[in-house]
């Protein structure tokens, strides 16, 4: 009976995270003027080497791995290099309920930062799947650059 509860409680979650509508919170100037994405590493090089593979399949526009999280100013100047994407982990314990054990697991949060007003804008949403996750973004990305780019201003 308790698994049975369990299952039942999982499957709403699905349901309730499937509802949620994904916003992605990009700059509403985004590629209106053309500039260098920075791609700031992971905590991993797995992880580095999947937002850098997104960026090469869905984002046409330029871009540029660093290995740096924090740009120095003298080598990317912000008119150039405006953007920075990045990555953000939460670690999520396991935990016991009763006789079954849940494992840990690690939820990834996608964000591009304005180094010329220093905002950050975070997605809205966990992916559970940096991979996934890293190609839905650059993919978002990219449509929001090819419709401000287009609009002429």
């Amino acid at each position: 009976m308790h698994k049975l509860l369990l299952s039942i409680a999982f499957l709403f979650s699905i349901i309730n995270v499937k509802a949620q509508k994904e916003k992605y919170n990009f700059p509403e100037d985004f590629g209106k003027k053309e500039t260098t994405v920075l791609i700031s590493p992971g905590a991993k090089d797995k992880i580095t080497e999947s937002m850098i593979e997104a960026f090469e399949k869905e984002y046409k526009g330029k871009f540029e791995a660093i290995d740096d999280k924090y740009p120095k100013s003298s080598k990317y100047d912000i008119a150039n290099y405006r953007y920075v994407f990045y990555i953000l982990e939460h670690e999520n314990p396991g935990y016991w309920v009763g006789k079954d054990r849940f494992p840990p697991t690690t939820d990834y949060l996608f964000g591009l930062m304005d180094r010329f007003t220093g905002k950050t804008y975070d997605q809205n949403f966990y992916s559970g799947n940096y991979k996934k996750g890293s190609r839905n973004y650059a993919e978002n990305l990219e449509k929001l650059r090819i419709k401000n780019s287009n609009s002429g201003n």
